[in-house]
């Protein structure tokens, strides 16, 4: 087949595995001809792109797609379009697992995987932490947590949220929670309990609930020493949650809405923080560990 004439278009992998042209990905605003411009002008560049309420990153090398403001990244190729394609539906069925986790053993709840410090995710983990969680202690070490289980629930929340609402997408953020190193494998396998976190907090400022904040600065506060002495160990987690639509929060709310019937609000936030009703509101997807000490010009060696 002759193709000298025809029209070069980039798609993209969407959960249901089908590549789909970008025109069609509801939540971007880019098109073949944008990226084919820029392709031509670096095949081996990385482009980052805002759109409206959302920030993309193009690795051409990579052949990546990654939405900075969520994280999801997804697969993209360059290809003539030989056929007709349908646009995507895979809002009506569960995510695969997210691209870069590692292969598990399936009979396990869940496993934890240690990053090793020269690779792409600890260097992106590293920076949403100390530029948007304005942290400034020595990160020890940072963990990628892969629960297939309480990932699918996470998805089909969202999904549900959705239809419920007649809407194509629902808000979605990346937070912080700090929490004791004694709960970390709770959280782990069974993702954070609402129920325990009201029956432990003497008050609630802003409602009963998982409490999450946009700045790890905040979230350290919660955070338990888990090993007294010089050297203190502190744990958080970043957790991708979807926080939807959001009213200011009330002292002893159950729910965003109170008690009224309808639920227009799906969570609760006041200037630093946001507080989740739902267990399957959040997905931990780090977990981090964090010591007192001020960040200091030195380097880490790979962990193995």
């Amino acid at each position: 087949m002759d193709t000298s004439d025809s029209p070069w278009y980039w798609f993209y992998q969407a959960e249901c595995g089908i590549w789909h042209r970008v025109e069609d990905d509801p939540m971007s605003s880019l098109n073949s001809s944008d990226l084919e411009n820029y392709y031509f002008k670096n095949p081996q560049g990385v482009l980052d792109i805002a759109t409206a309420g959302s920030r993309f990153r193009i690795n051409f090398p990579e052949c990546l797609k990654i939405n900075l403001n969520t994280g999801q990244t997804r697969r993209i190729k360059r290809s003539f379009a030989t056929e007709h394609t349908l646009r995507c539906k895979c809002a009506e069925q569960v995510s695969s697992i997210p691209l870069h986790w590692d292969k598990m053993d399936h009979r396990k709840p869940y496993e934890v995987f240690c990053l090793k410090w020269h690779t792409n995710e600890y260097k992106e983990v590293e920076k949403y932490v100390r530029e948007i969680g304005l942290l400034n202690k020595t990160i020890k070490n940072i963990y990628r947590i892969q629960n297939i289980d309480l990932w699918e629930l996470y998805c089909r929340k969202r999904t549900q949220l959705m239809r419920i609402k007649g809407q194509s997408q629902i808000e979605e953020q990346m937070l912080f929670h700090g929490t004791s190193q004694y709960n970390v494998q709770s959280i782990c396998k069974y993702n954070f309990d609402c129920n325990l976190s009201d029956q432990r907090r003497s008050a609630h400022i802003f409602g009963k609930g998982t409490y999450f904040a946009k700045h790890a600065t905040l979230a350290d506060t919660y955070s338990v020493c888990a090993s007294p002495g010089v050297n203190k160990l502190y744990t958080m987690f970043l957790a991708r949650v979807t926080v939807g639509k959001y009213t200011m929060g009330q002292e002893d709310l159950c729910k965003p809405d109170g008690n009224q019937i309808e639920n227009t609000h799906d969570s609760c936030v006041d200037n630093m923080q946001m507080i989740q009703r739902s267990d399957l509101s959040g997905h931990t997807e780090t977990s981090l560990t964090v010591t007192q000490n001020p960040i200091k010009n030195c380097k880490k060696t790979a962990m193995e």
